[in-house]
This record gives C-alpha cells, structure tokens and sequence, in this order.
C-alpha cells in the first residue's frame, strides 16, 4: 500500500488545490478495501513499540477528556548510564484503557517504517511536512472533548470503528500564534457519522470536532497532521527576494518627512514583484528545493563504500527538480545545487522520476561511461547526502 493509494482515493491534485484546508469531506473505503490501512500499523507492532520504545509523556500519552497523570500508570526506571525515565506498567496502563483513556503516541512515523514510507510519499505529493499521531480507544468516552487543531489534518481508520461530531468553524484558518480565536466551544455538530476501516477523512485546521470509539470496541486510527505554509510564510520569502534592492537594506527613516517616500518606495517594489505571474510558483520550487528530507542511514555500504551492480539506492529528497541548461544538467534539492553532464542526464531523471534502482541499471543509462565512473559518481552524491542504500529492501 503506497500514498499513490490514498491520493487517488482524496482526488488526486484536486485534493490539495480544492478540498484541503477548505472543507471536511470523508472519503468511504471502497468495497473490498477496509483492510487496506492494516499492514501500516498492526496491534502487535503497538505492543512491541510500547514495550521497547522510551515514550515520554508527552510523545506517549493517556487522556480521558483532560491528561491522566503519568504516575497513574507508570514507574521512575534508573539507569547508570542513561537519563532515568517513566516507563508505563502494562497492568497499570490497561486498567486506564479499560476506564476510558484513549492512548496517543505522537510522531509514530519515526520509529515505525511502514508508516514513514508513506508518510515520505505524502509529503512529497503534498508539498509538506507531515507528522503522524497514532489513537487508540475502547469505549465511547471523548479522549480530548470538542476541540480544533491549528493544522489541516487526514485522518486514516485502521482498524473498528470511531464516531464524530463535526461543528465547523468560528474562525478561518486559525494560526498556532493568531491574533485572536474563540474559545468558545459550538454545541450542535453540522455533520456526524461512523468511520470504519479503511475510510479517510480530511479536516481542515480550526474546524471543532470530537471523536469517540464505538463501546467496547477496539479502534486504531493514524492522524496525519499537515504543517501549514500561509501567506505569512511566503512575505516571509519574499522579503528575503527583496533584500537586492538597496530601499529594503537600509534602515527605516528616523526623520517624519521621509516616512511617506521611504514606505511607498517599499510599496512598489512588493508590487512589482506580486505582479509577475510566477511569483507563487517560484515559492513553491524553492520550498521544494530547500525541504530537508526525512533521515535514512545506508550502513554499512555508507562507510565500506561498496557500490555492487544488485545495490539499491534512491535519492534522498522526494522534492528536488532536475533541469537542463545547454551540455548541463542541474539537481537542486536540500538547499543544494549538483551539476553533472549532459550524458548523465538520463540517469538522474531516472533517480528523479522513478525512486530506487539498481546501480547496473544506472549504469545502462550511461552507455558511454564504465560502470566504474558511474558508481564512483553515486558514491560522491552518497557522501554529499544527495543518494540514499536501501539497504535489505
């Protein structure tokens, strides 16, 4: 199962240029696939992540309406050589569970593979940073109330069932620092239904809403929490654009009379630049261009340097762009810029377009070189942190 899967589900780029942000919509599984989350998170792999993980409160919580005291359920563990920690007690921690608490743990997708592997396709095809919460509950009692998040959010049923109220919105687009908000929280739901197995579910930041499992029955839901770029994000861009200009480099006028002149001078030049038609999309690639890939180690090939015909590899940034300027061709991605020849050309729009290959099957996109030149060119984008090993994939 691939994001491929979940974004030909959402609509594909309809999703992020109409849907996302805008409104709540629930997208049904189809028949025959509610099944189709199981393998991302199963209960067995939860069980292993609580018993070996050190999961801090707050990275691992239990809330029952408000947050239950960790002393509830854990215990101080000492160690000689590492930091001393809370670990949960099983006992302890079920009996919570059966009372009501519901169980999150906070950015799952760095511990658990199969969900950082979508999570890395999501991001790429959403153009954002993405961190992915894990729920489970038993019984029909509201973990956290009626509530917002300040960040658009996709919500992926894995397994049983879980219930929500929507109420919608008092305040469009609310900011984590926002001038203002309401806190008062709206009593009749404009939407609510039952999401099961395999559905998904979009809520757009500052829509109020509360979940709830069905009673007595086991839910496990994935809520994928979408970092936000506002236009407060993109003036922040585009003052640094500006900095060429000496009107922006210069201090801002002591003296009243020059107030007017000095900001109207200010004003054309932002004007001049929101003119151009290019200008957002010229936002969009240098996010793309400087986004810090998720990170992925490649031991032991990384050290020992042993490229073989069989080694996977794949470049690190699902983000990056290739473009080509007369005999060179260009790949900037992580805040970087590599040029390489044009007969290399083929092999990095392959790197590009299609994910992990093999390095033989590189080096056939580069008939004109050995196979020896080759891989020393995947070593040195190795070593420049451009080129991940899927190692034992």
């Amino acid at each position: 199962m691939t994001a491929d899967l979940i974004s030909g589900r959402l609509g594909g780029d309809v999703f992020p240029a109409q849907v996302l942000g805008r409104e709540h919509h629930r997208y049904p599984a189809p028949e025959g696939q509610e099944d189709v989350f199981a393998e991302l998170l199963t209960w067995p792999a939860l069980n292993n992540l609580l018993a070996t993980q050190r999961l801090d409160p707050p990275r691992m919580r239990l809330s029952a309406g408000e947050l239950i005291d960790t002393s509830t359920y854990t215990r101080l563990r000492r160690y000689r050589r590492m930091a001393d920690w809370n670990a949960p007690i099983p006992n302890l921690f079920h009996e919570q569970l059966r009372e009501g608490a519901t169980l999150v743990v906070d950015a799952i997708e760095e511990m658990h593979p199969p969900i950082r592997r979508v999570v890395t396709e999501l991001e790429a095809w959403l153009r954002t940073t993405i961190q992915v919460n894990a729920y489970a509950s038993w019984t029909s009692k509201q973990g956290f109330g009626v509530h917002w998040d300040d960040h658009d959010v996709l919500i992926l049923q894995v397994s049983g069932r879980k219930r929500w109220r929507i109420y919608g919105t008092t305040r469009v687009a609310p900011l984590h620092h926002d001038v203002e908000f309401s806190t008062e929280e709206p009593t009749e739901p404009i939407d609510e239904f039952v999401m099961g197995p395999g559905d998904i579910l979009h809520v757009p930041r500052g829509c109020w809403h509360a979940v709830a499992a069905s009673e007595g029955e086991p839910s496990l839901h994935l809520t994928c929490g979408l970092v936000t770029t506002t236009g407060a994000d993109f003036l922040r861009w585009l003052t640094h654009q500006l900095i060429e200009h000496e009107a922006v480099r210069t201090d801002v006028p002591h003296r009243p009379d020059e107030y007017g002149p000095w900001s109207r001078s200010i004003a054309e030049l932002i004007s001049k630049k929101l003119e151009s038609a290019v200008v957002v999309d010229e936002y969009w690639s240098y996010l793309d261009a400087t986004d810090e890939p998720r990170p992925v180690f490649s031991l032991p090939v990384a050290v020992t340097g042993e490229l073989t015909d069989d080694t996977l590899v794949r470049l690190a940034s699902l983000r990056g762009s290739v473009t080509v300027d007369g005999d060179v061709v260009a790949y900037a991605a992580q805040g970087r810029r590599w040029r390489f020849p044009a007969k290399v050309g083929p092999m990095i729009n392959h790197l590009h377009r299609n994910g992990t290959s093999s390095v033989k099957e590189l080096s056939e996109l580069v008939p004109d070189a050995p196979p020896s030149a080759v891989a020393k060119l995947l070593r040195t984008l190795m070593d420049d942190g451009a080129l991940v090993c899927e190692v034992g994939t």
